[in-house]
């Protein structure tokens, strides 16, 4: 595992963390090094997502797929 030290958190964005871990009753290192690795998890899928080649034939595009989920999202 690697170490990381932070410089320059602002205050209010130091508080809101500490707050954050209070209520999940975890440190702050914890609390702080679960968020980057969903940072780094969407980063991933970001990644996924640039390099996604749809599949030829279908006649669904990218846009239709993301409308029908968007459809299901709000009957939900």
């Amino acid at each position: 595992m690697k170490r990381m030290n932070l410089r320059d958190v602002p205050d209010e964005v130091y508080d809101a963390l500490a707050v954050g871990a209070a209520a999940r009753r975890q440190s702050l290192n914890a609390f702080v090094v679960d968020r980057l690795a969903e940072v780094a998890q969407v980063l991933n899928v970001a990644d996924y997502v640039a390099s996604y080649e749809p599949v030829r034939g279908t006649g669904v595009s990218l846009d239709d797929a993301a409308a029908a989920v968007r459809d299901v999202r709000e009957v939900s």
